[in-house]
């Protein structure tokens, strides 16, 4: 278990020993946040209790929370969509370059038949067609290629757009934490 650090903070003027697991700064920083919302609170009204500052306090802070937190989920939904559309694209992606792989190996096949067709002196007719077919298959190649980048192109995007909005929760996560 890590090492617990403690402080002694001044809360509406009265003194606490605040123990954590967080370095004293933070803990600090925390206990001054609140003495300031419970100081605000009690300038704001001057003829309630402590207690009832405290409560107030809480409410205020709670209230806060409550709307960084669902701020919060609605960012994280929409980091959602462009990781699954990122997923989809990887998953077409590979699909893309399994047809490649296979047009591949259809070419090469292609290529040997033409190869044994050309030492076997066979017939200029049968040379030209398979020679056509290659021809398909590498137009069906080339625009299988031309796919594949302009789906790679759409990753990059999403990633891009996955960053932005990774960096607007951060900087909203900044925000908050002052």
């Amino acid at each position: 278990m890590g090492q617990k650090n403690k402080v002694i903070v001044k809360i509406h003027g009265q003194e606490y020993s605040v123990v954590g697991a967080e370095p004293k700064e933070y803990l600090l920083k925390v206990s001054s946040f609140v003495d300031d919302k419970m100081e605000t609170i009690a300038k704001a009204n001057t003829k309630l209790s402590t207690s009832m500052i405290a409560v107030l306090t809480c409410i205020n802070i709670a209230d806060q929370y409550l709307k960084v937190k669902d701020h919060l989920e609605e960012i994280e939904k929409e980091i959602q969509q462009p990781r699954q559309e990122i997923s989809e694209l990887e998953k077409h992606i590979e699909t893309l370059h399994n047809e490649l792989n296979n047009k591949d190996e259809i070419c090469a096949n292609l290529e040997k038949k033409i190869e044994e067709i050309e030492t076997g002196r066979q017939e200029d007719e049968q040379i030209g067609l398979l020679k056509k077919e290659l021809s398909d298959k590498e137009n069906d190649l080339e625009k299988t290629q031309i796919l594949i980048n302009d789906l790679q192109n759409k990753l990059f995007a999403n990633q891009i757009k996955l960053v932005e909005v990774t960096n607007e929760l951060d900087e909203c996560m900044r925000k908050n934490s002052l």
